[in-house]
């Protein structure tokens, strides 16, 4: 009797275990749930230099049609980004543009010709990630205004898109304009380790200075991170 009396209460006491175990994963996928809140996108644009974009140019001895100066499309910074946003949305339609006039002459920079079917497709995300090439005597003042004007284009006619700023990977004074309209994130941290930069791996010195593929992976990666904090908040 007492041998059955005991079979009884292991069984009960297993079952009540099973139940706890139960509540512990079910506990755990909630806490998961909470917890990948990021945003999922159906249209994010990319605005940036040639970091971002670059098409074949031979003559310095670049023949990638991606992010300067990335081995392969795959490992550029762009591209790292899109795998992240296709985890969330596999449909989601990723547009890159090469902004480098913006950077160099921001004053006469024409939105309307460089930018209207672009801001007319309605992206829910915009990254305008730049910095290398602006001028050293740019006038702030005058940059601070056109980049204001640059955000409000994209939010013409779209008020809930979120424009995301991403500084130069070597740091620019234009950090401290971009900083003033957030969401934003600074990059120039990458600049402290050399291994972030092709030296070495280009004959050209230009393209050397790039990121290889080590840095875009980096740039993605501190780019997604805050991304992943961004609520639809931040397009207000």
């Amino acid at each position: 009797m007492m041998k059955w009396q005991l079979l009884w209460v292991v069984a009960v006491l297993f079952i009540i275990a099973c139940k706890k175990e139960a509540a512990t994963v079910n506990k755990s996928v909630n806490a998961a749930k909470i917890i990948d809140s990021t945003l999922a996108f159906n249209n994010v644009v990319i605005l940036g230099n040639s970091i971002t974009y670059t098409a074949q140019n031979p003559a310095i001895g670049w023949y990638g049609d991606w992010g300067m100066a990335a081995t392969k499309q795959d490992s550029d910074y762009v591209h790292l980004l899109t795998k992240h946003f296709q985890v969330k949305n596999p449909d989601v339609r990723v547009q890159i543009k090469n902004i480098l006039p913006f950077e160099v002459d921001a004053e006469h920079y024409n939105f309307d010709d460089e930018l209207k079917s672009l801001r007319d497709s309605k992206p829910d995300l915009v990254i305008i990630r730049i910095g290398e090439n602006i001028p050293v005597n740019a006038d702030l003042n005058m940059f601070d205004k056109r980049y204001t004007a640059l955000i409000n284009y994209f939010k013409t006619g779209n008020p809930n898109v979120i424009v995301l700023g991403g500084g130069s990977v070597w740091g620019s004074v234009i950090d401290d304009v971009m900083v003033k309209y957030p969401p934003f994130i600074l990059l120039k941290s990458i600049v402290n380790d050399g291994s972030n930069f092709s030296h070495g791996l280009y004959a050209d010195p230009g393209i050397q200075a790039h990121p290889s593929d080590k840095g875009m992976r980096n740039i993605a990666n501190m780019l997604w991170t805050r991304i992943k904090m961004l609520r639809l908040a931040d397009s207000h």
